[in-house]
């Protein structure tokens, strides 16, 4: 009875140990392949539809662009006051009007051809569609009180209008054409007056082949925009599986049934649970998750907000295909599981009882070994894993001495061994807090040179565009001012009229001072393109390899970035800075890590003396930083960056440089500038940072690196 009961024990606890933790890891390499599959779909999808969407988006906001520059060309606004002018008064079937469309037509229709528009609108002020490439049903009426008040384009015109800036309306189903339609209206100024509104509208081709892109969306993916028309989200382009969706495919709105509680939000998982996918766009909630679509089909689908149109995107495909992969995984993973279970209960009978009889005596002999018995041999009879294992037992008994000495001797190793790791480790763990500081210094800086660049390339286009009209404009000028005067030398005595209204807008000095202003603005426009130059020269993003640079331009490009810090406050007058630059050759070095070095100094003097004249400590007249260069020696260079504040303590100085360390109030320093700018100069260019400070008479730093990084290190090996 004995020995089968050992026989069922050891059969059951080795079916436990062999089908529990299979189970466990069958279940959780599904579970993790599942988890992986669907994170995988929902991040593509997520990826689609946010590129799509910022892709529509950016398409809309450079169309909008467009239509600004449009209203501002001169052409448009004499067009405008030339079609009005004939519309009003002799109609638009009059020769008058048809001589006006003869002269303006030709350069609208190439507007039309270079930006991409299916058709240009001119609206005049009180409404009137004097204008239309193709000349549609709407052509010749009125926006405000014709059949088209209630239309889009009579919307976004009266908008344009009222509110004095670029609109874009909502798609909607466009009578005139038979087909949706967009459109984007810029109010046209003379004289800083409006005097009417280019309206265009938008390509649909073009809209369409950004919307159904279906890159990475399989074979049944495909996109859907829905705008809102009343009560319904109306598709308004064609789809994948219904080329005809355009205003024939809607989705009800509708209500979600929500209750909340007195002074408790709505709930906004309780929306998305009874709410559309394409509704939830229109409401601004972005969302990923399975529906039913319009086909009667399971899908998984991402949605997102499209503000420019207010309206919504839905990016979507069938689980079948999104998940066909997980289905089969799931079916192997049963059939797999089956057999497994089948030959791990056949192996543990068969191996349970032939390990069962020899693991009994064997235990025996292990009983009498414990109380004491150091003589006792177990019997080999096989020479499988059990025989092996009765060899090993009688060897133990032989070799526990040898053991017990063996494991002295160890320990004493290990205790040897354990000193030198701790003095690793604490190696390793000052050089990782070294290089956690530098990785998050260079992010920082790498983030502010990355978003200094960019405004910098935002305002060089527009700068440009003014600086490049300036010319011209100022010829027209020209042009026009001597056209008066050759009015006034034929015609000296003009009426009465026009000689009040010369002296009402005093002619004179307008002619006088005209071309000074636009003398001024040229000047205004360069100083402009001059500092868009100097955050460029700061950003310095493309020159991440050691190059010779001018580093004056990198202290001018500094000191111009902290300018605003320069300035005087309320609290205190503005900083002077004193330059004090020798005539240098180029330097070798990192340029844009040297910049970072000089920012954090510069920074830094800007916070002493802050901080000395708001705590009341201050005795200058007036806070300064000097700034010196010079040449030390024939191949080094020494820059001297100074300021006139209180200085620091002898007892702090002496850790400036260590990480995480700083002298500023809690929570405004990190303590990892000066720590990374004296590893950029020392281990980075070979040279050399100090600190010179005297309590009540300001702080000095000085930088000294090689003028050729290269001879300096061949010096150094």
């Amino acid at each position: 009875m004995k020995h089968k009961k050992i026989v069922n024990k050891l059969l059951l606890w080795f079916l436990l140990i062999s089908l529990v933790p299979l189970t466990t890891v069958t279940s959780i390499k599904y579970y993790i392949a599942s988890s992986s599959q669907k994170k995988e779909v929902n991040n593509n999808l997520a990826s689609i539809v946010d590129n799509k969407a910022k892709r529509l988006e950016n398409y809309l906001n450079e169309k909008q662009k467009n239509a600004a520059a449009i209203a501002q060309i001169p052409n448009i606004v004499d067009a405008i006051e030339q079609y009005e002018t004939a519309y009003k008064a002799y109609g638009i079937n009059s020769l008058i009007y048809q001589q006006v469309d003869d002269k303006y037509r030709p350069f609208l229709s190439n507007y039309l051809e270079i930006f991409g528009y299916s058709d240009i609108f001119l609206v005049s002020q009180s409404g009137d569609a004097i204008f239309s490439i193709k000349r549609g049903k709407e052509f010749g009426t009125n926006y405000y009180n014709g059949s088209y008040n209630n239309s889009e384009i009579a919307k976004v015109f009266d908008r344009a209008k009222t509110l004095m800036q670029v609109e874009i309306s909502n798609f909607s189903y466009y009578a005139a054409t038979n087909e949706p339609a967009a459109f984007i209206a810029s109010p046209v100024f003379k004289k800083n007056l409006i005097i009417g509104v280019v309206v265009l509208q938008l390509n649909n081709h073009e809209f369409n082949q950004v919307v159904n892109d279906y890159t990475g969306l399989g074979k049944t993916g495909e996109t859907i925009v829905g705008s809102v028309i009343g009560q319904s989200i109306v598709f308004t382009s064609p789809t994948r599986h219904d080329q005809k969706a355009a205003f024939q495919r809607s989705v009800n709105i509708g209500k979600p049934q929500l209750h909340p509680k007195a002074g408790f939000p709505i709930n906004v998982n309780l929306v998305q649970q009874q709410l559309h996918p394409l509704v939830q766009a229109t409401y601004g909630i972005k969302g990923i998750g399975i529906s039913i679509d319009y086909r009667g089909q399971e899908t998984i689908a991402a949605w997102r907000y499209l503000p420019s149109i207010n309206g919504g995107l839905l990016v979507k495909m069938d689980t079948a295909e999104a998940f066909i992969s997980l289905n089969s995984l799931k079916n192997l993973v049963i059939i797999l599981g089956i057999i497994t279970i089948f030959l791990v209960t056949f192996a543990a009978i068969v191996v349970a009882k032939s390990i069962s009889s020899p693991v009994v005596e064997l235990t025996q002999i292990v009983q009498e070994f414990a109380q004491g018995n150091l003589h006792k041999q177990a019997p080999v009879v096989t020479h499988n894993e059990i025989g092996q294992l009765a060899e090993s037992f009688n060897a133990m008994a032989k070799q526990l001495e040898e053991n017990f000495e063996t494991i002295q001797v160890r320990e004493q190793e290990l205790a040897i061994a354990k000193e030198r790791l701790e003095a690793v480790l604490a190696k390793l763990s000052q050089e990782a807090q070294q290089l956690a500081a530098q990785l998050v210094q260079s992010e920082k800086m790498s983030s502010l040179g990355q978003l200094v660049a960019g405004v910098a390339h935002e305002i060089n286009n527009p700068v440009n565009f003014i600086y490049g009209n300036l010319t011209p404009a100022n010829q027209y000028i020209q042009d026009l001012l001597r056209l008066l005067q050759l009015y006034q030398r034929h015609y000296p005595h003009p009426i009465a009229e026009i000689q009040d209204e010369a002296e009402e807008i005093d002619l004179d000095f307008l002619v006088t001072d005209l071309p000074k202003l636009l003398v001024s603005m040229k000047v205004g426009a360069k100083r402009i393109t001059e500092i868009v130059l100097s955050l460029r020269n700061f950003s310095r993003l493309d020159e991440a390899e050691m190059q010779a640079v001018n580093i004056h331009e990198g202290i001018d490009s500094t000191l111009m970035i902290l300018g605003n810090r320069l300035k005087a406050t309320s609290d205190r007058s503005a900083i002077e800075v004193i330059k004090e630059y020798s005539d240098l050759p180029l330097v070798e070095c990192y340029v844009g890590q040297l910049n970072q070095v000089l920012m954090n100094i510069l920074a830094n003097a800007l916070d002493a003396l802050e901080e000395s004249i708001v705590n009341s400590q201050w005795s200058e007249s007036k806070p300064q930083i000097r700034i010196a260069t010079e040449l030390a020696g024939e191949q080094e260079v020494m820059i001297r960056i100074a300021d006139n504040g209180l200085g620091i303590p002898k007892n702090l100085q002496a850790r400036l440089f260590d990480p995480f360390f700083t002298t500023k109030p809690a929570g405004k320093g990190t303590g990892l500038g000066l720590s990374i700018s004296y590893q950029i100069i020392t281990e980075k260019h070979q040279g050399k940072l100090e600190c010179v400070s005297s309590p009540g008479k300001g702080t000095e730093f000085v930088i000294v690196i090689p003028l050729n990084q290269l001879e300096a290190r061949g010096t150094e090996g």
